[in-house]
């Protein structure tokens, strides 16, 4: 009898345990459910992009956790720099690339049908490396172009933004009129430094904002304006002065950059001059001798 109420008491616990486990599993999915909702709900979008960001989204949060925290930095920072807030698409970049590896390989074996084994068991393991590797080469793309348009108007912007405090304008309102100036020609420059706005309001020192804007970009310009700035304010030489000699610099590298590039386009022209017109000058130059000889000794038979 005691045998008997000790295996109903352990029966009993574990099911309260089971039912304990789901209850904490199905309230922690409708929070993060409720979280990416919220997050996710930026106006603008469609609703079969809504959808399938949402949907992303979840599978995202749902597999995030196998990742390694190094490599969810990693990807958190990629993200950020690439203009997105990482809040919101490192879940569905994961997602994107479960949907990848998982679309690639179906694709392949559909598109296989009929193949021999051998063959289609090649292309599937292409497949399966282009659904690891493509979203990250997207990823890369994206933040290639959005620190190359950053790095192209940083200077105008510093520039803008020196005219700005020699007007009398502050430091915060200056900012905030050059990202105003530089949305239309340049709207990465004006979301970055609308972000630094928002830094500026919520964080507690100035120099901070300026620091996190040095450590987080990976543009050279922004980071050498962040660190100059917050010298500028920690020993309180004249903002004007900082922000001038931060353009001059600019200017200057972007010349230097020019003229390499120029100096590397000599080397550069030399496989498309043998693969392309030195074969047409030859055609050119010894085609006419070529069949002058040619008839001549037809002639000769």
């Amino acid at each position: 009898m005691t045998l008997d109420l000790v295996l109903w008491l352990a029966m009993i616990a574990c099911v309260t345990m089971t039912m304990v486990l789901i209850a904490r599993e199905v309230q922690s999915r409708a929070l993060n459910m409720r979280v990416t909702s919220a997050v996710l709900g930026a106006p603008g979008q469609s609703g079969r992009l809504h959808t399938l960001t949402e949907w992303l989204a979840r599978a995202g949060q749902r597999y995030r956790r196998y990742y390694h925290p190094e490599n969810l930095e990693h990807l958190r920072m990629m993200v950020q720099t690439s203009g997105f807030n990482p809040h919101r698409m490192v879940p569905v970049v994961i997602g994107g690339k479960m949907l990848s590896m998982a679309l690639f390989p179906a694709v392949a074996m559909a598109l296989t049908i009929g193949v021999p084994w051998s063959s289609r068991l090649i292309l599937l393991l292409m497949a399966i490396v282009a659904g690891i590797m493509v979203p990250r080469l997207l990823l890369q793309w994206v933040r290639h172009r959005f620190n190359s348009a950053i790095q192209r108007g940083t200077a105008d912007a510093i520039d803008l933004l020196v005219v700005c405090s020699e007007a009398g304008m502050g430091l915060e309102s200056g900012i905030e009129r050059v990202a105003q100036e530089m949305a239309r020609t340049n709207p990465p420059l004006s979301q970055v430094l609308h972000g630094l706005l928002n830094d500026l309001q919520v964080l507690p020192n100035r120099r901070d904002a300026f620091l996190n804007l040095a450590n987080r970009s990976t543009c050279e310009g922004l980071r050498r304006f962040g660190t100059m700035i917050n010298q500028s304010l920690q020993y309180g030489t004249p903002l004007g002065t900082a922000l001038r000699a931060i353009a001059d610099e600019l200017r200057r590298d972007r010349i230097t950059r020019l003229e390499e590039r120029a100096h590397k386009l000599g080397a550069k022209l030399i496989i498309p001059m043998v693969l392309f017109m030195l074969p047409a000058m030859f055609i050119v130059l010894a085609g006419s001798p070529a069949l002058h000889l040619m008839q001549s000794l037809h002639s000769l038979k």
